[in-house]
């Protein structure tokens, strides 16, 4: 109702009730109200387990960072998304998505990390499991198999990135935070700041609202598959 008293007191100011007059003015009143940003959810989610399996709507946020960098993988830690935060069925709109980061103003930027470094950080993210752990890492772009019973360290079985097999002495583009991207959680173990190829100076929250308005739904890919 607001929008359209806006509009109709646009209209009256150009002295005028004629269509082009009135597109005018709904162009004007909806660059001032955008549409409300939501995506849909079937069911209930909770961000409980994101420290030990792949999560709906930490990998919708994971994708948002990878499709504003183009890079071939996104990736972001346990540790940055808050996992006392449950979501019901239904609507759930861009702000209330963004309550699953704990630091939504943190900068994306793009890790330019070689197939063997990847493998690191990936048999990383899982030393622990079944346990949670921080440092476990919500993935799109990538399809992860790995043996939970083997030794740690050496429980990934195949890596698949876009379809292709993970080549070890191939450098890949890596969407993710700043403070990841800089070592946090251990990851400076394996790779360094120095890596970072492009900062984009653009926030998660900034490269989320973008993604939602053309995704409507939460990113469900496979991940990790244990075997």
């Amino acid at each position: 109702m607001r929008v359209w008293l806006s509009i109709a007191i646009a209209v009256f100011a150009m002295g005028s009730w004629s269509v082009a007059a009135g597109v005018r003015a709904w162009h004007a009143v909806s660059l001032a109200y955008p549409p409300t940003q939501a995506v849909s959810l079937s069911k209930p989610v909770s961000m409980e387990n994101v420290g030990e399996v792949a999560n709906p709507v930490a990998q919708t946020i994971v994708e948002a960072m990878r499709s504003a960098t183009g890079a071939e993988i996104g990736m972001l830690g346990a540790a940055f998304f808050d996992e006392s935060v449950q979501f019901p069925a239904g609507s759930l709109s861009v702000d209330s998505l963004l309550k699953a980061v704990r630091y939504p103003e943190d900068e994306v930027v793009v890790l330019s990390l070689t197939g063997e470094q990847l493998l690191q950080a990936l048999e990383r993210s899982i030393e622990l499991y079944p346990q949670k752990n921080n440092a476990f890492l919500q993935l799109t772009g990538a399809e992860v198999r790995f043996d939970p019973k083997a030794e740690p360290g050496k429980r990934i079985q195949s890596v698949f990135i876009s379809g292709a097999k993970l080549d070890p002495k191939r450098t890949y583009r890596v969407a993710t935070t700043a403070p990841l991207a800089r070592g946090a959680l251990g990851y400076f173990r394996i790779w360094s700041k120095e890596q970072i190829s492009t900062s984009t100076g653009r926030s998660i929250a900034q490269v989320v609202r973008e993604f939602l308005q053309r995704q409507r739904t939460l990113i469900q890919a496979p991940a990790w598959i244990s075997e």
